[in-house]
């Protein structure tokens, strides 16, 4: 797969593409079902399959203040992407001026002129343009004079509720993990580099991999899972803990996980942290020997869970 960052790295206009556009944060199974339909499109009129989406979240720009965590960051969503088969993914810069565009303007420059779409696939709530103008109707009305056919793809249901981002975040906010990967369609996961903490851990004797994380994404809520930890070659079972760790006074959050049967040196390394099941909420302990004992009662279930046949 071919990434584009911006529209204006694509010198030379794509010609017949078959489209899917979207945030498509967290890329869960009804982004995939979406993406999906476009790579099959592009098979049918022998095109290009192309995912088109934006480098941001828009309300990042419109009210910060509002805008929701990153359930992917963007490297994740594009490995995401290629997983499904597509042939190029378009990152566009979401900034005032891509704000601002008119419907009319998104499809006779943006969907056609620069990314020569032949068909287009979206969800049947799909808007855009500048206030969210445009809608389904509004593009569908446009398939003739601009010669491209449109997809719409109704909701995929998991458990009788529709897969959303927006549901998906809900469910990581309760610390609903397993729930959340059933739309996902895989486990929640979150990468980062592993950098040096108080090693309160190892003074314990148990050594934690500290994750760098970054204010735009989402974490579950606070408590203990059960992760699996992925390095890119070695996927290995892990107990771990988000939160303010309030036996020790911490002040600031953090997310620190205990490998199992592993003792090594991770630091500096790209982590990947699998979310499968939660054990507990966070807790203060009256004294480190009750946290000492609550963290060996914590890394006997991880495996327990971890080691449980699904």
């Amino acid at each position: 797969m071919k990434i584009w960052l911006g529209l204006e790295s694509i010198k030379t206009p794509f010609v017949n593409s078959a489209v899917s556009i979207g945030q498509f944060d967290g890329l869960h199974v009804g982004h995939q079902a979406l993406i999906g339909l476009a790579v099959a499109e592009a098979k049918r009129i022998d095109g290009r399959s192309v995912v088109f989406t934006f480098d941001r979240h828009p309300m990042e720009l419109i009210a910060p203040e509002r805008a929701p965590g990153q359930i992917t960051t963007l490297d994740q969503r594009a490995e995401l992407i290629a997983a499904c088969g597509v042939d190029d993914l378009v990152i566009a810069k979401f900034d005032h001026r891509f704000r601002d565009l008119s419907p009319e303007t998104f499809l006779h420059f943006v969907l056609v002129g620069v990314l020569g779409a032949a068909s287009v696939s979206v969800g049947h709530d799909f808007r855009f343009g500048c206030n969210q103008a445009g809608d389904v109707d509004y593009m569908s009305a446009a398939e003739a004079r601009l010669r491209y056919k449109t997809n719409i793809i109704d909701s995929v249901m998991v458990r009788g509720e529709k897969a959303s981002s927006t549901r998906v975040r809900s469910l990581l906010r309760e610390g609903s993990v397993a729930e959340a990967a059933q739309v996902l369609g895989r486990p929640f996961a979150l990468t980062g580099t592993v950098v040096h903490g108080q090693q309160l851990g190892r003074t314990l004797g148990f050594p934690t991999a500290n994750l760098a994380t970054t204010d735009r994404q989402l974490l579950p809520k606070d408590g203990v899972y059960a992760v699996m930890v992925n390095d890119g070659t070695t996927r290995r079972q892990g107990a771990c803990s988000i939160g303010l760790r309030p036996t020790v006074n911490g002040k600031e959050r953090t997310v620190e996980t205990f490998l199992v049967d592993f003792d090594g040196d991770l630091y500096d390394q790209e982590l990947e942290f699998e979310f499968i099941e939660r054990i507990r909420d966070e807790e203060k302990f009256h004294s480190l020997e009750e946290l000492v004992t609550a963290m060996h009662r914590d890394v006997q279930i991880a495996r327990n869970m971890l080691t449980s046949p699904i």
